[in-house]
């Protein structure tokens, strides 16, 4: 079986073309797709907006490759209803599969890297509003270079296999979050990135392993 893990998608009222038909040509090629977190961003649209929006072309695609859907910072359960149901047949915090006897847990990756909205929940939904918007258009610049800004999303992978070295945890560990894709082996450690500004990183989980994977869109 192949399960494709994304993260970070950030899906909101705008539609894309070539990222819709991306993500469709994608999630047609698996036999299951794990949504890891931030799959719409609640910071850039309501949930019910979103739902109306031309992205519910994919539901029924994601209903039928079985969709699992983990919760992540921007999507935040308490942000959306029961009508996660017509994207995702599951919905958690965390999962585990084990494949070839290898266990992986995937989450989010925001209980172990906190971000802002985590450290601070009473600030006003305005203030990561106007923070969302602003990280967006400097990432959308900084996805193209070789930036300090990448620089500090690698040293914040690097900061989560510090605290799961520190609680030694058996199994590996996939997430998203900090947007900075990478197969760590030794820490047995994987990030999925994220698929944004034409650029797109996911993770692939099947009988030769887990996989890395980075394309243009």
């Amino acid at each position: 079986m192949k399960t494709v893990i994304i993260s970070d998608v950030h899906l909101n009222h705008h539609f894309d073309e070539r990222k819709f038909l991306f993500l469709k040509e994608l999630i047609s090629s698996c036999d299951r797709i794990i949504l890891n977190g931030d799959f719409w961003d609640g910071y850039r649209t309501t949930f019910e907006i979103f739902l109306a929006s031309r992205w519910k072309q994919l539901f029924p695609l994601l209903i039928k490759k079985n969709a699992l859907y983990i919760y992540g910072n921007h999507d935040q359960k308490k942000y959306s209803n029961k009508k996660v149901s017509l994207f995702s047949v599951e919905q958690k915090d965390s999962y585990e599969i084990t494949v070839n006897k290898i266990t992986y847990h995937i989450e989010h990756g925001h209980l172990l890297a906190h971000s802002i909205d985590i450290e601070y929940p009473f600030l006003p939904h305005l203030f990561f509003y106007v923070e969302n918007n602003i990280a967006q258009r400097l990432e959308c610049i900084f996805t193209y270079i070789n930036s300090p800004h990448n620089m500090l999303l690698r040293y914040i992978n690097s900061r989560t296999k510090k605290k799961l070295r520190a609680m030694i945890f058996p199994n590996w560990y996939l997430c998203g979050h900090t947007h900075y894709a990478e197969i760590d082996k030794k820490n047995k450690f994987a990030n999925s990135g994220f698929i944004q500004f034409g650029k797109a990183t996911y993770l692939i989980v099947d009988s030769f392993g887990l996989s890395l994977h980075t394309k243009r869109y």
